[in-house]
């Protein structure tokens, strides 16, 4: 259930590219507990231009030791934003979890296999239906689109479960969040509630579950949202790919837009217009801690 406190923390911008997949969002977010760095999430959301499909990836870990939980999801979806696949797993001390679920003309097939134990669920899927992870694309490819004072009711698979629920995203007046306009959103999903601020764009700047301490915040460098936690290279390489940079983000933008301005020389330093070398810094890659 902890992926669907970030559910809407994702970036929507749509984009044109030729045969290979585009990064529409992509960034690190810490995970906090009151004023305690317990975690830290990745996500990825990517439009393949040659298959027409949506892709989420999403890795969340908290806690450290015997109680740290990891949990991962691997998402595809139509450019309809029909299920197509997805593989989940979850890792809690001893207790292990994986989803692979596959869905054609209408139906789910999935194989979960929790601590050894298998089992096949064989489901029908309702029209509209489509998975949680891509709240955020269809509340933008509504008829409305994200707007203020609005209401989106609709029915999503958990992954985590290979379940249908059913859910509720009220979206409030906009208002200020770190410095950014952003509209608050609450999400209520699986008996669940939690608020989640979101620019015009479909950014996620951060969400908060309610009635709980929990909370999450977009930053602009992996590594303040890593910190000490435990990090392996080797696990976001399997799913990823590569170790993400996480600068895909309305966050990152805003720091290299800083940084370059804070670079560029002026008339008062003596460097004429065009004259000079500016150097640009380099987004900070995430740690590479042990394996």
């Amino acid at each position: 259930m902890v992926l669907k406190s970030i559910a809407l923390a994702t970036s929507i911008v749509f984009m044109t590219t030729s045969g290979f997949a585009a990064i529409l969002f992509e960034g690190y977010s810490k995970v906090m507990s009151g004023e305690d760095h317990i975690g830290y999430t990745v996500s990825r959301y990517e439009f393949d231009s040659k298959t027409k499909q949506f892709i989420s990836t999403n890795m969340i870990k908290v806690g450290k030791g015997t109680n740290e939980v990891t949990e991962s999801l691997k998402a595809r979806a139509s450019d309809e934003l029909v299920p197509i696949s997805y593989e989940y797993t979850s890792m809690s001390g001893k207790e292990t979890k994986t989803i692979d679920a596959k869905f054609k003309n209408g139906n789910m097939s999935a194989l979960i296999i929790k601590n050894g134990k298998t089992e096949r669920v064989e489901k029908k899927i309702p029209k509209g239906t489509f998975l949680s992870t891509f709240l955020v694309y269809l509340m933008l490819k509504s008829k409305t689109g994200l707007q203020a004072n609005s209401n989106y009711e609709y029915q999503a698979i958990a992954e985590e479960d290979a379940a249908i629920f059913k859910g509720q995203a009220l979206v409030g007046k906009e208002s200020d969040f770190n410095g950014f306009k952003v509209f608050k959103i609450k999400n209520t999903f699986k008996d669940s509630e939690f608020l989640s601020f979101v620019n015009d764009r479909g950014e996620s700047l951060g969400t908060q579950a309610l009635g709980q301490p929990v909370r999450t915040e977009l930053v602009a460098i992996s590594a303040d949202a890593v910190k000490n936690q435990s990090f392996s290279p080797t696990i976001l390489k399997t799913l990823f790919g590569s170790v993400p940079p996480g600068i895909e983000n309305v966050q990152s933008r805003a720091l290299k837009l800083k940084q370059e301005t804070s670079a560029a020389p002026s008339k008062k330093e003596g460097v004429e217009p065009g004259q000079g070398v500016i150097i640009k810094t380099q987004p900070t890659a995430a740690p590479t801690k042990g394996q």
